[in-house]
């Protein structure tokens, strides 16, 4: 039995479509007459039936016989040349732009390209087709320059020399849509081995590369190969050369050039269309094959056909092939004549990985259909949703276990913030994204945050999502911890969270601690500002503690700056010092002998005269010398004397008056002496006499103590 191997891609390519369905609009209005400035397409079978339908074909020495009230010119989907549009315009005749998007690209390629640094052009394609003399004619001719058109290799090696001699030229290398892919690679391969300064651009129109790869595939397989469409058409002829490669090619315009009698038994047959074959003509060759009695059974060619021309709908998902990985898009072969395009931004949360990194040609994917763009042949696909929806099942668990999920903040809005996860939207309201009620919600943005899941609609598939839920549980997992570990005398480091009047609270770590006025410093302050502010990291120690109202006295203050333990280093009772007053009271001066530590000057100490104000002999902010005369440490007093230090002084000066007299009462006894000496002789000589006279003195001295 015969076997039959239909490929997928026969027929219209979505330019030649999008071609003939404008045109078809056009004469379903009928309100002008229709004229094709050139083949539309290269089938002519097609350009007989729209002569039929009173569509004319017309070259351009036509165009002045039209008018523009009643005609309407449609220009190929080749393209024209950029002097036939100009002259179409300069006449004023409205016309219909058909060329395909493939078509137009390769010439906005030109354009821009012109308007950077002297480019050189090479055109692999035939120069006779339409379309690369509408190429060519974009190209503008300056002095030196050079555009070169090959057909293939061959015809490029020949022309070797000429390139040669411009080899320090940048080159920009084009392809016709419908070229040769073997071709185009051995070109490229010749090129590179010339140049190095060449910009590429690969400019094969996908469908062509797919309907000649498959088509290169099915003849390797068949005893022979049935190509189907116009003769004249660059792109049937080239899928004729690549089959008749492997296997015998029959290149037939319709049914009635098949020949029945070249298919035997037991063959395998593949039969492809070119990319301007109507539908219409396909189905009738295969009516005539799916009536001949050897095929074998199995798919009716209505069956092959329609898997042929088989369509996806927006939301269904499918398998494709990765055909081509771009910088931000991937492209997917899904199997129909639509280019699948995969944006980045659909493969996954993060717009900025990297494509190359994650897929490799060749690669099977997922997809969901998006978006179709007849226009171009293309169709938006999402990885995401099809992700989305696998995930699906892992939100559910995730909600149940209330399981910690990361994601990265994707949007902001007065409501709340959105995060995907997994491909999966998930809404966070404002009141549960952790921040206080003034802060903005842009904080969050393109941050990765934590939370769990605390709403799920699976009929409706919205999921609502928590931080502050997160957040107090960690705070509450820290608390007990804290709790289990504190201890008297144990140091934290904590974060100043507020200041009231009597004190300062820290943040330990999701637990609050207070630090009064008086342990913030040994100095009289008058606010815990004088020493911290919010936002503060500070080091505390616990003082005491209460597990049942959890609250917590810290030490901020250290024994290492006690001002008491300081002072016996400084100063000892009896010493001088030169002290700053701090304060007044009825009964004396305070004054600071040391920082934290004050020193009472009692009123009775102010002076060496009766004080009966004590703003009369000192007032605050004065500095003066006092005598330290007595400092106990059980009580923390420090006694100060100004007056101990004026008595020092009056003293020091009576000392000094008594060295002089004593000074001049020697000098008299030395002068006593000196005279004494003169008479010693005569003493001598009386000293019996003298004797007498003592006794007798003695005796009365006696009675009249007896009186």
């Amino acid at each position: 039995m015969m076997k039959l191997l239909l490929s997928e891609y026969a027929g219209f390519c979505f330019g030649v479509k999008r071609a003939v369905d404008l045109l078809e609009k056009q004469i379903q209005k009928g309100d002008k007459r229709i004229f094709m400035l050139g083949h539309l397409i290269h089938n002519d079978d097609f350009l007989r039936d729209m002569e039929k339908r009173g569509v004319k074909c017309i070259e351009e020495s036509e165009l002045e016989q039209l008018n523009p009230e009643t005609d309407l010119v449609i220009l190929r989907t080749h393209g024209v040349k950029a002097e036939m549009e100009q002259h179409v315009k300069d006449l004023g005749l409205p016309y219909l732009d058909t060329a395909c998007p493939y078509v137009k690209k390769i010439h906005n390629i030109v354009k821009t390209e012109q308007e950077t640094d002297d480019p050189q052009f090479i055109i692999i394609g035939d120069k006779n087709h339409p379309e690369v003399e509408g190429i060519v004619s974009r190209i503008e001719k300056r002095d030196n320059d050079l555009v070169l058109v090959c057909k293939d290799a061959e015809e490029l090696e020949k022309k070797t020399a000429i390139l040669a001699k411009t080899s320090k030229r940048r080159w920009i290398i084009l392809a016709q849509t419908t070229q040769n892919i073997a071709e185009w690679k051995k070109c490229l391969k010749k090129l590179k081995k010339l140049y190095t300064n060449l910009t590429i651009f690969d400019t094969i129109c996908y469908v062509t590369e797919k309907r000649q790869c498959e088509a290169a595939s099915i003849a390797r397989m068949s005893d022979m190969m049935v190509v189907i469409g116009g003769k004249a058409s660059s792109n049937t002829n080239k899928l004729a050369e690549i089959t008749s490669e492997y296997c015998p090619t029959l290149l037939i315009e319709n049914e009635s050039e098949l020949k029945t009698h070249s298919l035997k038994p037991n063959m395998t047959v593949g039969i492809t269309a070119g990319a301007s074959t109507p539908d219409r003509i396909i189905e009738e060759v295969l009516k005539t094959m799916s009536e001949m009695k050897n095929v074998e059974e199995g798919m009716s060619f209505q069956e092959m056909l329609d898997h042929s021309f088989r369509t996806l709908v927006t939301g269904e998902r499918v398998t494709g092939v990765i055909t081509s990985i771009l910088p931000n898009e991937i492209h997917v072969d899904l199997g129909i004549k639509h280019t699948g395009i995969l944006p980045a931004d659909e493969v996954a949360d993060d717009s900025n990985i990297d494509l190359h990194e994650l897929f490799k040609v060749g690669d099977d994917v997922t997809v969901m259909v998006q978006k179709f763009n007849d226009a171009e042949g293309t169709v938006q696909v999402s990885k995401k949703k099809v992700d989305n929806y696998q995930n699906w099942d892992k939100v559910v668990e995730a909600s149940e276990s209330s399981t910690v999920l990361k994601a990265k903040v994707q949007e902001t809005n007065k409501s709340g913030v959105v995060v995907s996860w997994k491909g999966v939207r998930i809404f966070i309201p404002a009141s549960q994204s952790g921040l206080p009620k003034e802060a903005s919600l842009n904080e969050l943005m393109g941050k990765e945050i934590s939370f769990i899941i605390i709403s799920l609609d699976p009929s409706r598939r919205r999921v609502v999502g928590s931080i502050r839920a997160v957040i107090r549980a960690e705070r509450k997992a820290k608390q007990e911890k804290f709790w289990n570990e504190i201890e008297v005398a144990k140091q934290y480091t904590g974060v100043v969270k507020s200041i009231t009047a009597y004190g300062a609270f820290v943040d330990l770590g999701g637990v609050d601690g207070m630090v009064h006025i008086t342990e913030l410093s040994w100095k009289r302050i008058k606010h815990p500002t004088d020493v911290l502010n919010v936002g503060d990291e500070v080091t505390v120690f616990v003082k005491e503690f209460n597990p049942e109202t959890h609250r917590i006295s810290l030490g901020y203050k250290t024994e290492d700056e006690n001002p008491w333990v300081i002072l016996p280093g400084k100063y000892n009772v009896g010493d001088t010092a030169e002290v700053k007053i701090v304060g007044l009271t009825s009964f004396g001066a305070f004054a600071e002998l040391i920082p934290g530590v004050d020193g009472l000057i009692h009123i009775s100490q102010l002076s060496d005269r009766n004080v009966n104000n004590v703003a009369e002999v000192v007032r605050v902010g004065d500095v003066v010398n006092v005598k330290i005369t007595d400092i106990n440490y059980e009580t923390k007093k420090v006694s100060l004397s100004i007056r101990a230090l004026l008595h020092s002084e009056d003293t020091a000066v009576e000392d000094t008056a008594v060295e002089d007299t004593a000074v001049e009462d020697t000098a008299v006894e030395d002068t006593a002496v000196d005279d004494t000496a003169v008479d010693d002789t005569a003493v001598e000589d009386t000293a019996v006499d003298d004797t007498s006279m003592d006794d007798t003195a003695m005796d009365d001295t006696e009675a009249t103590t007896v009186e």
